[in-house]
């Protein structure tokens, strides 16, 4: 069973009035702002071996804290 989980993430957005350039977008992103530690998936099975119930089970880690920064043009 996966543990319940709470990501924060914070985005920024700005678009500069540049002359002679249209449409030009600035963006930065910080995912996972408070470094949670948590899997948001996973996959197992049960199986008899000699009579014996065994399991096993693969959880996903997701990345801890990360960034972005997107640049985007217009035309």
């Amino acid at each position: 069973m996966i543990n319940p989980y709470f990501v924060n993430n914070l985005r920024l957005d700005y678009e500069p009035e540049i002359r002679n350039i249209k449409g030009v977008e600035l963006q930065f992103l910080v995912n996972n702002i408070f470094n949670a530690i948590y899997e948001n998936n996973a996959y197992g099975d049960n199986y008899f071996e000699d009579g014996v119930e065994k399991s096993w089970s693969y959880f996903f880690p997701q990345a801890g804290i990360n960034y972005m920064f997107r640049v985007a043009f217009r035309f």
